[in-house]
């Protein structure tokens, strides 16, 4: 039975990707997060089914231990916006540095593993649509773009079998109120749902010789295509007027611009693309709604302004 290693396993595609590799029973799978009360949580209703490892991937130790015995590693561990641009070291030493760490663990004891990793479509900057070929167009203040294509060129430069997946805004109802800090008002942005994500993940493993050394763009496709003013909407009827997206709309850098994506070839391989944006939108409305009569208000009112000026 092949062995996979899944960093960052408590996030939102790492949850989903655990569930879909034991439906398939043909993987042992060992999971790696930081060691918190929400990760032992999250984690625990795992137990007995997978290998639960809570360490860093910057830890050399940890990572040569675990590398020497997994045949496949998902790489999804990471900083995310709006952290990331907040700290520049941090996502330095985290999404480089660790995959660096990775990279150089396979490199050195385990060189014919097969590392999938989860880099960003950012870095092709401020365009409408974007082909897996076109320029990389990265802003000096995009420090989470920075690092993941320095972390791909690093993949690219020193492993023989891998596959880079350039992922756009990945959402559920578990993120979807955090996710959407830094992407500006009225942009057309294509999505896609961390299930989705999960499941063309499970499925590179029946592909590799397609995939191999090569970067895609791995996207929900024309179903999930939406505007910004659109995403923000939803999430307001759903929590209210926080203070998150108050605090979003004048202090983070609205530097996640959106694109569409027009590169079929993953989906050829894989068919993953299921469903719409709509399916993501349903899951919304079954969240309780307790947020104060003020933020409603506010809501209300913030909806109403960007209704006027949606595309």
């Amino acid at each position: 039975m092949k062995k996979c290693l899944i960093t960052g396993a408590c996030g939102n595609v790492g949850m989903k990707l655990i569930s879909k590799l034991l439906n398939t029973n043909q993987y042992e799978i060992t999971v790696l997060d930081l060691k918190s009360s929400s990760a032992i949580k999250k984690l625990n209703k795992f137990k007995g089914k997978v290998n639960i490892v809570y360490g860093d991937i910057n830890d050399e130790v940890i990572m040569k231990a675990l590398i020497k015995d997994h045949n496949i590693i998902f790489h999804l561990a990471g900083i995310m916006p709006p952290v990331a641009e907040l700290h520049s070291n941090l996502i330095n030493i985290v999404d480089y540095g660790g995959t660096k760490s990775i990279v150089d663990a396979i490199n050195n004891l385990n060189p014919n593993a097969y590392l999938i990793y989860l880099s960003t479509t950012a870095i092709y900057g401020d365009v409408k649509e974007v082909k897996k070929e076109s320029s990389i167009n990265i802003y000096n203040n995009d420090f989470y773009s920075q690092n993941k294509y320095k972390a791909e060129n690093y993949i690219i430069k020193n492993l023989k079998n891998y596959t880079i997946y350039r992922t756009p805004l990945i959402i559920d109802k578990k993120n979807f109120k955090s996710i959407l800090f830094n992407i500006p008002k009225e942009r057309d942005i294509e999505v896609v749902s961390s299930s989705i994500v999960a499941s063309a993940l499970v499925k590179s493993l029946s592909h590799k010789q397609k995939l191999n050394k090569k970067i895609f763009i791995l996207s929900g496709g024309k179903n999930y295509r939406t505007s910004s003013n659109e995403l923000y909407i939803n999430m307001l009827k759903v929590y209210g007027l926080s203070n998150r997206y108050i605090l979003s709309r004048y202090f983070v850098p609205q530097n996640f611009y959106g694109h569409y994506y027009e590169d079929n070839e993953l989906n050829d391989i894989l068919d993953y693309q299921k469903g719409t944006i709509n399916d993501i939108y349903k899951t919304f409305s079954k969240q309780k709604k307790f947020s104060r009569c003020l933020n409603r208000l506010g809501a209300f009112l913030e909806i109403r302004k960007l209704s006027k000026s949606k595309k």
